[in-house]
């Protein structure tokens, strides 16, 4: 399977768009892998990462693949490869393992398309950052 590559970075070049966790979900597996083995829902994402649950902690610096889909009328998915690069939950907590994402990859160029045409159908993005995108 062919990959897209993202733009490297070290820090948060995006604006994040908070999404309904409950509307949400995403499916994970450690690259590799065959089958998805975690699933969760989203809580915040970008064209450069996202803010994700699942039942159990994935340890920081893990590769993983994602499935997520969006809430609305068209039911907007995608599919990318990143690292896990933040664990928002405490280890003495019971409820749910919160984690940061960045993405390195993405499956095809639509599936990096469909993203960020959510998200600008969203707002998070002024006109100029929108120009300035599609002249890129």
């Amino acid at each position: 399977m062919p990959s897209y590559p993202m733009p490297e970075s070290n820090q948060r070049t995006e604006p994040r768009l908070k999404l309904p966790a409950m509307y949400t979900l995403v499916r994970a597996k450690v690259v590799g892998s065959t089958k998805y083995t975690w699933t969760g829902h989203l809580y915040d994402i970008s064209v450069t990462g996202m803010r994700f649950e699942l039942d159990m902690p994935i340890e920081t610096g893990t590769q993983i693949e994602v499935r997520g889909m969006l809430p609305g009328k068209d039911h907007t998915s995608f599919r990318a490869t990143g690292r896990v690069v933040r664990l928002h939950s405490d280890e003495e907590d019971l409820g749910p393992a919160v984690m940061g994402m960045v993405f390195d990859t993405f499956r095809s160029p639509m599936d990096h398309q469909r993203l960020l045409a959510y998200i600008q159908a969203r707002g998070v993005y002024d006109q100029a950052q929108t120009d300035e995108r599609r002249a890129a």
